[in-house]
């Protein structure tokens, strides 16, 4: 109960991330970065979070709810898989920009050793931190869609409850591979 609650409130956080493209995560030079954020990542949910809702009215209530409850959430995570393909590309979009940015800083920070310059010394180690530590987000963001892509086609399926092409152990490693690497990401964000 408490995952579709959760589900509830997505969709109206998709909403918002329609609306205000706040799931680009920032402003970035690469224009396909809130794009794909907004139409892609966030449109995908707003279809993903009602099938799910109609799925577990239809596991709950199946006499209220006449729908194939299975079929539901197949299709839902298909939307699901269109959110994490474009979370894929974002984040390969923005690691392609932050290494151009390090690489810029990296630059900065050598004239600014020729110029003899400490403040400025100082503030592009600074920056040089800064956009590592974002880097490193992106890239465990990365090795998170790629954790999280195939058992979302694996739910895709029509028969993924009867007949899954992945078996429950990959599923479930995979899955529990993806929250250990969230969780490492959190303290990481954390920590710094």
């Amino acid at each position: 109960m408490a995952r579709y609650a959760l589900r509830f409130y997505g969709f109206f956080q998709s909403l918002e991330g329609y609306r205000s493209g706040s799931w680009a995560g920032g402003t970035w030079e690469n224009p396909l970065i809130a794009k794909i954020a907004k139409y892609l990542m966030c449109g995908s949910m707003l279809i993903y979070y009602p099938l799910e809702h109609v799925a577990y009215a239809g596991w709950q209530m199946p006499k209220v709810v006449r729908v194939d409850a299975n079929r539901f959430s197949a299709v839902s995570c298909r939307y699901w898989c269109a959110y994490i393909v474009g979370d894929f590309l974002v984040s390969c979009l923005k690691w392609r920009e932050l290494k151009k940015k390090l690489t810029e800083a990296g630059q900065r920070l050598l004239w600014k050793k020729k110029e003899d310059d400490k403040d400025g010394i100082i503030t592009a180690l600074e920056e040089q931190k800064t956009i590592i530590k974002n880097l490193r987000h992106v890239k465990i963001q990365v090795i998170r869609c790629l954790l999280f892509i195939l058992p979302a086609i694996n739910w895709s399926l029509p028969n993924w409850a009867t007949d899954p092409w992945l078996s429950e152990p990959v599923v479930n490693g995979l899955m529990l591979g993806e929250a250990y690497t969230c969780v490492y990401q959190s303290i990481r964000n954390i920590c710094g």
